[in-house]
């Protein structure tokens, strides 16, 4: 895996690991916000609901790190840097900002109610300030000012690419079993940076090695199927016996990583060995990968409430299939209106929406 190849611009198996990404993210949320309005106190048999999907989805975030870093080494690695970030300013930086000052204002009124039954005053410029820094508007759009700093830290990550063959990207890689992402709510931090630094750095390391990569999967398949079963049984258990992951170096955030790389490598094989019969909604939604990311915790958020609120007493049974309704649910009504935000606005879409 130490030979660099040629880059062409698009890869259809990739492509679709967007599409496995943006499942995994949205499936994070569609049952955990379920649990957020009451259904995690009102059953005790909720804590197996949510090991399962935690299991599943937990870290999904880590995927579009390890995507990012892959295109970069694949597409704009050969450009400027002022392309890069004007790239990255336009399709991504701009979208959040306008999205984060959307739903400041619309939250506003939910502010003041807030600060006149509590005696605190609140300003639009700061709560805006602090919404845009830290990507608190939303529970999901912390995601967006780390992947900034990983922008940032791309000239510097650049200059390791050939130097040892990319050994300091594979050091990078490694780091985050050492250094844990810190928990909600203190999401941004400079430990979760680091942690999401790895999963990029090795995207790019895969990046400039993905067909000698794939044929390393290949051969150690087995193997690796063995150890990705085990990561996830032991992640499950940690998450069933209700592990606190706090701490510098936290022993559950190691095996979330680890699973999820494991997971990467061997989607991103099956994904190329079936390429040619890839689902044509799979390639869409990867397409839209972005839009649904920006728009889906709203959709996630007013369904989650509906049901809690009409549905109180709701078995395990009920709030499982409620999440899976909700989790279908969300996903069609973003793609919905990301279709027709681009058809209403054209190429000029991905300024609002990232697509």
């Amino acid at each position: 895996m130490s030979t660099p190849v040629s880059k062409p611009g698009y890869l259809t198996y990739l492509h679709g690991f967007r599409g496995v990404a943006i499942l995994a993210i949205i499936g994070a949320h569609a049952w955990s916000v379920l649990g957020s309005f009451g259904a995690q106190q009102n059953n005790p048999d909720y804590i197996w609901l949510y090991s399962v999907t935690e299991t599943l989805f937990h870290g999904a975030t880590l995927f579009f790190a390890l995507i990012s870093g892959l295109l970069y080494s694949r597409v704009l690695s050969g450009k400027s840097w002022g392309t890069f970030f004007r790239n990255k300013g336009a399709n991504v930086i701009l979208p959040y900002a306008l999205l984060t000052i959307l739903l400041t204002v619309l939250a506003w009124p939910g502010y003041l109610e807030y600060g006149k039954a509590n005696g605190i005053t609140f300003f639009f410029p700061e709560e805006l300030s602090k919404n845009l820094v830290f990507g608190q508007v939303q529970t999901h759009l912390w995601y967006i000012p780390v992947l900034a700093v990983l922008f940032l830290c791309t000239p510097v990550l650049d200059r390791l690419r050939k130097p040892g063959n990319g050994i300091g990207l594979l050091l990078l890689a490694l780091m985050p079993l050492v250094v844990s992402r810190t928990p909600f709510p203190q999401l941004i931090s400079w430990q979760s940076i680091a942690f999401f630094l790895g999963a990029y750095a090795f995207g790019m390391y895969l990046g400039d090695r993905l067909e000698a990569m794939l044929a390393l999967v290949k051969r150690h398949l087995p193997a690796l199927l063995v150890l990705l079963v085990a990561f996830t049984v032991v992640n499950f258990l940690l998450f069933r016996w209700e592990y606190v992951a706090t701490g510098f170096t936290s022993l559950h955030q190691s095996v979330v990583y680890s699973q999820k790389m494991l997971a990467a490598l061997v989607i991103l094989y099956a994904l190329h060995a079936h390429e040619a019969g890839i689902p044509k909604p799979l390639l869409t939604l990867g397409t839209y990968a972005f839009s649904l990311y920006f728009l889906h915790f709203t959709f996630v958020w007013l369904l989650s409430e509906a049901f809690v609120k009409h549905v109180p007493d709701a078995g395990i049974l009920a709030i499982t299939l409620a999440g899976f309704a909700i989790y279908v649910l969300c996903i069609v009504c973003s793609l919905l209106l990301s279709l027709l935000i681009r058809k209403l606005l054209g190429r000029y879409s991905r300024y609002l929406i990232g697509t």
